[in-house]
């Protein structure tokens, strides 16, 4: 008789745990899809994802190649690099325009993937060595590498820091930076500039007094 009156308990049982799992609890809300900063300026090797509205097969993933290009469909090759991420999605919707594909395109971009965006800075400074950017980051403030980097040493030469930096050709160009004056203001003139943009692969170097 006890046995006879488990039984229905043990069917409710199986039943309930049989259940899916989401008729169990509550479904969680989808997570939204990270948003990229519409003023980050796209470099090579960053993935990037494109969409249109309404147009899912012409979406497109992929990473900005070594010439900054990206391939669309029904359109080819674009080069992105350089842009911002909302210059990048008008000039995607004007081609679509222009080519007579679409008649009023809502261009989507975002970025899945940051390049590695690496600077070196050596010398008197109390942190040497490499330093990464930020994920959503394509450039720094020269004050803000110094900083980053610890700081000057006492023995630094401030006001003479050389940035080094080569071009897409290849070109190699070094310039010298009075940062100790962009920090304090002390001994500023209308040469020093207030800020100096730091890219991917710049070097710099901190040289140190003598005396």
């Amino acid at each position: 008789m006890k046995v006879l009156r488990l039984l229905p308990l043990l069917a409710a049982l199986l039943a309930f745990t049989g259940l899916p799992l989401a008729a169990q609890s509550p479904s969680a809300p989808a997570s939204a899809t990270p948003q990229t900063d519409p003023s980050y300026k796209l470099i090579v090797g960053d993935q990037i994802a494109v969409s249109i509205f309404g147009e899912s097969e012409l979406g497109v993933s992929q990473r900005l190649d070594a010439q900054g290009r990206v391939r669309l469909a029904l359109v080819g090759d674009l080069i992105l690099t350089g842009k911002s991420v909302r210059e990048a999605e008008t000039l995607i919707e004007q081609l679509y325009i222009d080519r007579h594909i679409l008649k009023q395109p809502m261009v989507s971009l975002t970025v899945q993937a940051y390049a590695i965006r690496d600077i070196s800075i050596l010398g008197a400074v109390r942190s040497p060595g490499k330093l990464t950017f930020p994920p959503e980051k394509s450039t720094l403030d020269v004050t803000d590498v110094i900083t980053r980097a610890g700081g000057f040493l006492p023995t630094a030469k401030s006001d003479l820091v050389k940035i080094t930096r080569v071009d897409a050709a290849g070109r190699e160009t070094t310039i010298e930076l009075n940062v100790e004056a962009m920090l304090t203001r002390r001994g500023a003139n209308a040469n020093t500039p207030k800020e100096y943009p730091i890219l991917p692969g710049d070097r710099l170097w901190v040289p140190e007094r003598l005396f």
